[in-house]
């Protein structure tokens, strides 16, 4: 694997004692590449798992990037050690929470793959509208409704971007918002066709505007109830052995 070929790939975890006693989530952005690329990882120490969001294949324009679901080897001594599977075998990667430093293993001969240091920042969970965004999105609210099975709303009102999910099936949708009032945000959402979609916070309602003439598109309205906000830990899914 190439200088480069780890940090393109995928990587792993971080975390500093800063939110280790306050949360159970954590986030970290690290950097590094020439030129600079960030990468993020979403971590849950205690569940030993952890969601890596890769760096860019094109840094001006986010192209290229992935989610991977890990899980944490160890914790000790400051330092977390975790796993990446990639083919045709695995890399070994090490977060020291007191340098907050995240450290890619190079070869015994530095010629072919010297070890890497990347310099990394902890923040709060990185929501789950933050994929594929480089700056963190600081407010979201989620929405849980019952309807055909749980399905969830996810919406910021500064950054204009909203995403649908239906449960476990992992079928999303992106939208935007496009209004935003003390008991109202309005979406318009991009399914199969665009809909327009209004959460009413008095109400605990979402309404799913009809398509005029479309028996098979008629107006919804589903009971919600908001939701601890999702982040990018909902991208988890158990690693294949």
């Amino acid at each position: 694997m190439g200088r480069f070929g780890g940090l393109a790939l995928i990587a792993f975890l971080t975390l500093t004692p800063d939110y280790a006693a306050a949360a159970e989530l954590f986030s970290v952005r690290c950097e590094g590449g020439v030129p600079a690329r960030p990468y993020f990882a979403t971590f849950d120490v205690d569940a030993k798992t952890i969601v890596f969001e890769t760096p860019p294949i094109n840094i001006e324009t986010n192209f290229g990037i992935n989610a991977h679901s890990e899980e944490i080897i160890s914790a000790t001594d400051g330092k977390i050690e975790f796993m990446l599977r990639v083919r045709p075998g695995r890399i070994d990667l090490i977060f020291d929470r007191n340098k907050k430093t995240m450290t890619w293993p190079g070869f015994d001969d530095p010629t072919f793959r010297p070890t890497l240091t990347h310099q990394c920042t902890v923040t709060p969970p990185r929501s789950i509208l933050s994929f594929w965004v480089r700056d963190p999105t600081l407010n979201p609210i989620s929405v849980r409704c019952e309807h055909t099975g749980a399905v969830y709303f996810t919406m910021d009102a500064t950054s204009k971007t909203a995403l649908y999910e239906r449960g476990r099936e992992g079928r999303g949708f992106r939208g935007e918002v496009t209004d935003a009032g003390q008991d109202e945000v309005t979406l318009s959402m991009n399914f199969d066709v665009p809909r327009r979609v209004v959460w009413s916070r008095s109400r605990q309602t979402i309404t799913i505007e009809g398509i005029d003439g479309d028996a098979s598109r008629p107006r919804t309205v589903v009971q919600c109830q908001e939701a601890p906000p999702r982040t990018m830990m909902e991208f988890y899914r158990a690693p294949q052995r």
